[in-house]
């Protein structure tokens, strides 16, 4: 169909028709498996992917001609990846924040609300008082589980060309070292060995680093699983310390 064809139609069949060119081209799927896709998952044809994207982009401009935003949001919700990818590549100007949630969503497989929720925790500053010093030690714990998942939720915000996530992504670093230096002084450190085995990404780095003067061969080892298996962010961290710490052991801090 030309996009003449597509403008005379009314918005409910162009929205079918939006569903339909999205599950043709695949490119939520793409993008989720990459060349890791189980055996089970059908991926389409590069051509397949070409067309079904060329005819959304048909549709989408009719879309905008015509649709609104409480027409199109749905979209960017779908549990089909398909379809999020699609909506948040061709129909953004109609919900930015939902856009970038769909698409951070389907790269973690998670929900474009959950997505949204994570990139909301990110921005979002811890309160001001008490004080990290004022802190009893199990609030201090609960602090410091706190900002490694308000750091590990920064993957769902733009912190590499939004000036504005970026400060927020740097104040937590900041934070974290601050509760780092502060279980450190009173000699808590033996309270992060559990985080080695966390399910937050940020924690299970953050204990690693800090744990390599009183269980050197568990933080190590836990370090190398991260270089081969964590965040491209995360695994340059582990392997550049776990390089300094095998070349000095003992001899210099981590960072």
């Amino acid at each position: 169909m030309s996009p003449e064809d597509y403008a005379q139609m009314p918005t409910e069949r162009l929205l079918l028709l939006f569903a339909e060119a999205s599950n043709e081209s695949g490119v939520g799927r793409v993008f989720q498996y990459g060349g890791g896709a189980p055996p089970d998952a059908f991926l389409p044809t590069r051509e397949e992917t070409n067309r079904g994207f060329a005819r959304n982009t048909a549709i989408a401009g009719a879309l905008g001609a015509k649709a609104t935003a409480i027409e199109i949001e749905p979209l960017f919700d779908s549990d089909d990846p398909d379809i999020r990818i699609c909506a948040a590549a061709l129909l953004s100007e109609f919900a930015p924040a939902l856009s970038e949630a769909a698409w951070r969503g389907v790269m973690a497989r998670r929900s474009t609300r959950e997505a949204l929720a994570l990139a909301e925790r990110a921005r979002a500053s811890p309160p001001a008082r008490p004080s990290l010093a004022e802190m009893d030690d199990d609030a201090l714990m609960a602090r410091f589980e706190d900002a490694a998942e308000r750091l590990t939720a920064c993957r769902f915000i733009d912190w590499r060309d939004d000036e504005k996530d970026a400060e927020a992504r740097n104040a937590i670093i900041v934070e974290q070292a601050e509760i780092g230096a502060e279980i450190r002084r009173r000699g808590m450190l033996a309270r992060l060995l559990p985080f080695l085995d966390a399910a937050d990404p940020s924690a299970r780095l953050f204990a690693a680093l800090a744990c390599l003067r009183i269980a050197a061969a568990k933080a190590t080892a836990t370090l190398a699983e991260i270089g081969a298996d964590g965040n491209l962010d995360d695994r340059a961290v582990a392997l550049d310390n776990l390089d300094r710490w095998r070349k000095r052991p003992g001899a210099v801090d981590p960072r």
